[in-house]
């Protein structure tokens, strides 16, 4: 995002507020020589964006001891004529709050919320002062949330959340007992496939895990019979941008990665419960580029080649040359339908709306959709993912060159363009050629 900032134009500032970390000697102050959970843990004087915001002066804003936190002076902060931050959520100290420990926040987009109609009016459309951000979005997308928002929705796999309804879970495992009868296990909010589980319904395991839950999580009906290329299973990660949440208001960008797992997809028993083998069932990197698998994930792959990845505009390509009843419009209606959806249901969800209405082009949110075919090319939504992996690409993986760098390095530049060229705030400066990208502009009405 850096580069792409610069290449059109931007300056790039890490000083919205003054922020010590764990190396500081201010911070070790406070920490002394105690390991934190996190060694890169710091702290970040919330008061002074605060301040800049307001126009004011910290000690004009807080009075002169609240301008003073753990020995240091706020400074006043000059607010820029125009400003894009991307500021998202992140585990950090604010001095004063959670008994003095990092947890995680979003408090810069609550700040632009509660403070930002003290910014000055702009009469561009585009806005002039814009965050990546709507404040209760880590909420709403809560694979928890999602599961009882969508129940009803065909492109939805049904979903229990538990422990609340283990025994609205048990009862249909009991009942639909046959051979097609699959599920996964999924934690409410972890990412990169990390605590998935795929279970058959008639596995006594599954069962015992759900009795013992405890923890919100969920189980959803597998998709078992999933389009797969060369054997492989994969998903589609699209991009989506929210840009008004009052009215609703989102694009979709028509590309993307298809990420694959890496071993030949089977329903063998050998790879699900306790044998669970995610390289078979799960598509995320973070389960595929391991020691164990790496022979799997480096491997020349038919069509994949090696690694997991493709670009969404190739396997268009493969599945119209493959498949002669393939019809892409029909797939980008689902995709499209799904999208809007999913914004309507943001628009509404309690976590956002408990902050109020929005200032009119101030926020904006860039979702990570993961996508599912089944054989019949019907589009399922996985998950939707706040803050999706768009910045620099490991050059090397498992030790060696990363195959899927520059495809990786190709999704994001794309995107960073597109996006900045839909928000149009930098629309007076001549942009790179590939500036010009297409959205689709979905229906929320």
């Amino acid at each position: 995002m850096r580069d792409i900032l610069k290449s059109r134009g931007w300056k790039i500032s890490t000083d919205a507020c003054h922020v010590t970390y764990a190396d500081d000697p201010k911070h070790k102050e406070t920490f002394g020589d105690k390991k934190t959970k996190d060694d890169n843990i710091c702290t970040v004087f919330l008061k002074e964006f605060e301040a800049c915001l307001e126009g004011q002066k910290p000690e004009k804003l807080f009075g002169k001891r609240g301008s003073v936190e753990e020995g240091y002076q706020l400074r006043a902060l000059k607010l820029p004529k125009r400003a894009l931050w991307m500021l998202s959520r992140a585990a950090y100290r604010v001095p004063g709050t959670a008994n003095g420990r990092a947890i995680w926040r979003e408090d810069f987009a609550k700040i632009v919320v509660e403070h930002g109609e003290s910014l000055p009016r702009e009469p561009s459309e585009s806005g002039n002062y814009r965050i990546c951000k709507f404040p209760g979005m880590e909420v709403a997308c809560y694979k928890t949330n999602l599961s009882l928002a969508f129940r009803e929705k065909p492109w939805y796999p049904v979903a229990y959340v538990l422990p609340r309804e283990k025994d609205t879970l048990l009862r249909e495992m009991r009942t639909n007992a046959d051979a097609n009868n699959y599920w996964i296990a999924k934690p409410k909010n972890d990412y990169g496939g990390s605590g998935i589980r795929v279970y058959h319904g008639s596995d006594a395991d599954l069962a015992k895990f759900v009795r013992a839950e405890d923890k919100r999580s969920l189980v959803q009906s597998y998709l078992a019979n999933p389009l797969l290329l060369s054997g492989y299973k994969f998903h589609m990660r699209v991009h989506m941008v929210i840009t008004s949440l009052n009215p609703p208001k989102g694009y979709l960008q028509p590309d993307g990665q298809c990420l694959f797992a890496t071993l030949p997809y089977t329903l063998s028993g050998k790879t699900l419960g306790a044998a669970f083998s995610p390289p078979v069932h799960v598509t995320n990197q973070g389960l595929n580029a391991t020691p164990a698998n790496k022979e799997n994930f480096m491997g020349e792959k038919p069509t994949i080649g090696k690694a997991q990845q493709i670009r969404v505009h190739q396997l268009m390509s493969i599945l119209a040359e493959k498949y002669p009843s393939f019809d892409k419009q029909d797939l980008w209606g689902q995709i499209t339908g799904i999208a809007a959806d999913c914004v309507k249901y943001i628009a509404k969800a309690p976590s956002i709306r408990q902050h109020g209405d929005f200032v009119p082009n101030r926020h904006f949110e860039i979702l990570g959709m993961d996508i599912m075919l089944d054989k019949k090319f019907n589009a399922y939504l996985c998950e939707i993912n706040t803050d999706p992996g768009l910045g620099y690409v490991d050059k090397e993986i498992l030790g060696t060159p990363n195959p899927d760098y520059h495809k990786e390095m190709g999704t994001c530049t794309h995107l960073w363009h597109g996006l900045f060229s839909l928000l149009g705030m930098d629309a007076g400066r001549r942009q790179p050629l590939d500036s010009l990208q297409s959205w689709y502009e979905l229906d929320c009405s």
